[in-house]
């Protein structure tokens, strides 16, 4: 690799790695965001999440990536908004693309705060998607 190669390579992880919520892995990401809103015991989280201990033990040690499933579980028991929704999703290896209605669905919930597992299920089911539920 040539010098000016490697100069752009390295300006390009440095604009890239500017802020903490980039660089942090999911697991990192996910106890940021405990922290913000006040879970001093993960227990109440994945309890309220209706995840398993042992669902929870693998997933934050590092043993296993989350399922979407898991994922959107997490979102709407922390109430997160647009945008961290989008990060922990995505640092888990998901999106929710403009191209897919199911995505558009959740990220729907997700931009109007309905948050309540019940209601998010009702939208799918409303919309085709009762093999795709959140459970």
């Amino acid at each position: 690799m040539d010098k000016k190669t490697s100069q752009e390579l390295e300006e390009f992880i440095k604009e890239h790695s500017k802020t903490e919520e980039k660089t942090v892995g999911f697991v990192e990401y996910l106890y940021s965001l405990l922290d913000k809103y006040g879970y001093t015991n993960s227990a109440d989280l994945y309890n309220k999440a209706n995840i398993t201990r042992q669902c929870w033990s693998t997933i934050i040690s590092g043993k296993s990536n989350p399922s979407l499933n898991t994922c959107l579980k997490i979102v709407f028991a922390l109430h997160l908004n647009n945008h961290e929704c989008k990060y922990l999703l995505k640092k888990a290896g998901y999106t929710l693309a403009s191209s897919n209605r199911y995505a558009l669905i959740i990220r729907f919930a997700v931009e109007h705060k309905i948050y309540d597992i019940y209601e998010v299920n009702e939208l799918l089911s409303e919309n085709g998607y009762e093999d795709s539920l959140i459970i």
